[in-house]
């Protein structure tokens, strides 16, 4: 069953989700996470690795059991050597102001220093 309708569409929405962090250099791009994610919120990207849609994840956390290599964390328990890394996730569309401020806060809160990858 999609969950696709829970996906936020307010800032208020984005606010209210830890949401999932992805090591690319442990991922070895089975696909296992999009096949199970609700939202869609996982893709591979251009080198087949797993690659969030930040402003998708609703909090499922199904990813994170199937995942035959440990490397999706719950943010919070993500480990501090993924937080810098580049291009693990990307937003669905070029956020708003509001948007902007509700994932700086977000990325403030749990360290993420990485930048998203460009939208496709």
């Amino acid at each position: 069953m999609s969950r696709r309708s829970e996906i936020p569409t307010t800032p208020e929405g984005l606010r209210k989700y830890v949401r999932v962090i992805d090591d690319q250099d442990i991922c070895i791009g089975c696909g296992a996470c999009v096949s199970v994610c609700p939202t869609n919120a996982w893709e591979l990207d251009e080198n087949g690795k797993a690659r969030l849609i930040w402003d998708w994840c609703i909090d499922d956390f199904s990813c994170i059991p199937v995942c035959p290599v440990n490397c999706i964390w719950k943010t919070p328990e993500a480990p501090n050597t993924a937080k810098p890394k580049d291009n693990w996730y990307r937003f669905s569309h070029e956020l708003t102001p509001e948007e902007q401020k509700v994932f700086e806060e977000w990325a403030k809160k749990f360290g993420i220093t990485g930048k998203p990858a460009r939208a496709a």
